[in-house]
């Protein structure tokens, strides 16, 4: 009884089903900013497989009666032709398109049994569309016909000369209206300066060389170009950055300086860029994120030819920084944590290397500095010098003593 419920059912679907059938689906591109009339590439709708004999009648009179017409929106864009040595049927455009306005079309292709008419209409002389025989997908593929632009204004710095070397102070970022290798950009910076590095991939501007005791500013600018072909290259942002320096160490008292006439007072001087020779804390910020192998501080003074540096305190072992022996590098060897090691003192001594015997001869100018390398939270790093708002440590302690 069930069977005998549900036939008449699954006749209906079956039925149904056979009426219902799926057109041929076909898709080609054309790259924008093509010229009009130029062909939609990839794709070839073979005749025969539009079944126009059933729709149009038999014999080669149908194929010769049938005509095509483009539907769907956007299909003014294009137009049909045959190849009737070929028995396909090809597209070609019929204006310039533009994939930033629109990057795919979707139309159908509708068949009339004589000349095509509206899509309902019948006029004298002219057919509708019979049925739609072929659904087709158009792409726009990209070209490289956009220029990668910065959207901000020149950038202008005030970076603390201490600041561990390989921090990234600045990001660039351009922007391109174009797709897939188009618009993958490059950064790159001119002049090139020993100082500053401009990361390709990213964008970042990272301090490379110290600039410690450098007072006039660093200006170059960064440009971005695309991997397309031919390639783009942006316009540049300018990018100045202003050293600040460390306090000024007064020679002599304030009282002592507002006794002397004006004439004789004299600007104090900058202090020497080496920090073995500072007689101050020398502040720099650094994070417990710094990766091993990361330079901390240079410790070789400008003033000596060449130096020998040894970490005294502690042994290498047990370190968490080392110091290399010629350019007196304090280099991060292991990962620091603030939260089992919050504090970490070192002491480094340097020889001053001169005299007729080379390196084989030793000044007796040793001196020791001893560091006390505060770790801080990533969240907390600054490499600006702006206080923690959960002040939490971030400075990096020099303190220099006499041999």
């Amino acid at each position: 009884m069930i069977w005998v419920a549900f036939l008449p059912l699954l006749l209906s679907c079956a039925l149904g089903n056979r009426t219902v059938e799926q057109v041929p689906f076909f898709h080609g591109h054309v790259f924008e900013n093509s010229s009009p009339g130029s062909r939609v590439n990839g794709l070839s709708v073979p005749l025969k497989r539009l079944n126009l004999q059933r729709l149009c009648g038999t014999g080669e009179s149908a194929t010769a009666a049938a005509h095509f017409k483009l539907m769907g929106d956007g299909s003014e864009n294009f137009r049909v032709f045959a190849h009737h040595k070929r028995g396909h049927i090809l597209l070609k455009t019929s204006g310039v398109l533009d994939r930033e306005e629109r990057g795919e079309y979707a139309l159908g292709l509708g068949l009339c049994c004589g000349q095509c008419a509206g899509l309902s209409r019948k006029e004298e002389g002219e057919s509708p569309v019979v049925a739609e025989v072929a659904s087709i997908k158009v792409d726009v593929l990209d070209t490289n016909d956009h220029q990668p632009t910065f959207p901000g204004a020149d950038v202008k710095l005030s970076l603390d000369d201490a600041t561990a070397l390989r921090t990234s102070i600045y990001t660039v970022t351009a922007r391109d209206d174009d797709s897939g290798k188009n618009a993958e950009l490059i950064y790159f910076a001119r002049p090139q300066n020993g100082s500053f590095y401009a990361v390709p991939k990213t964008g970042d501007i990272l301090l490379v060389d110290s600039i410690l005791g450098l007072d006039e500013p660093i200006k170059f600018k960064v440009f971005a170009r695309d991997r397309g072909w031919p390639p783009r290259t942006s316009q540049s942002v300018a990018v100045e950055i202003n050293p600040r320096q460390w306090p000024v160490a007064p020679s002599q008292s304030p009282e002592q300086e507002r006794r002397k006439p004006k004439s004789q007072i004299k600007a104090p001087e900058r202090k020497s860029r080496s920090v073995m020779e500072s007689d101050s804390p020398v502040f720099i910020n650094v994070s417990e994120d710094a990766g091993i192998g990361s330079v901390v501080m240079n410790l070789n003074p400008v003033r000596f030819q060449s130096a020998a540096f040894e970490l005294v305190e502690p042994d290498v072992e047990s370190s968490p920084v080392s110091v290399t022996r010629d350019s007196g590098d304090i280099v991060i060897s292991r990962r620091l944590d603030r939260e089992t090691e919050p504090l970490v003192e070192i002491t480094v001594k340097r020889w001053a290397l001169g005299g007729q015997a080379g390196i084989g001869s030793v000044s007796q100018s040793a001196r020791n500095a001893v560091v006390q390398l505060s770790v801080a939270r990533l969240k907390s790093f600054n490499p600006f010098g702006v206080e923690s708002p959960d002040g939490a440590s971030t400075s990096l302690h020099l303190l220099t003593l006499s041999p």
